[in-house]
């Protein structure tokens, strides 16, 4: 009887992360660059790791991520502030955003 009691509390906390994990938004982490960097290349690296169950998006250009979630997209800057913006989407809608601005200064 308590075995079953067991298999009851372990299924029950495994569906519930599961199901925590769907509607929660997805995970994304950007290695590089920091946000507001000043930089002296008219080219930036976004370099990270983002959920591999969604579709990742840099000024709405698709990001394509290995097996493990992880990425690198290269973007030419203007001269100045250039902003990006970073969306992950999942499957069932849930999203999120981060907001960067990187800063150009021409040598």
């Amino acid at each position: 009887m308590n075995l079953i009691y067991l298999f009851l509390i372990f299924f029950l906390i495994f569906n519930f992360y599961f199901l925590l994990d769907l509607f929660l938004p997805p995970k994304i982490k950007i290695y590089y660059p920091k946000n507001k960097q000043v930089v002296y290349s008219d080219t930036i690296s976004f370099k990270g790791k983002a959920d591999k169950r969604g579709y990742l998006f840099i000024n709405n250009l698709p990001v394509y991520f290995n097996e493990n979630g992880y990425f690198e997209k290269t973007f030419y800057l203007k001269e100045g502030l250039n902003r990006f913006i970073i969306l992950e989407r999942k499957f069932w809608g849930q999203e999120k955003k981060i907001n960067y601005e990187i800063i150009y200064l021409h040598r």
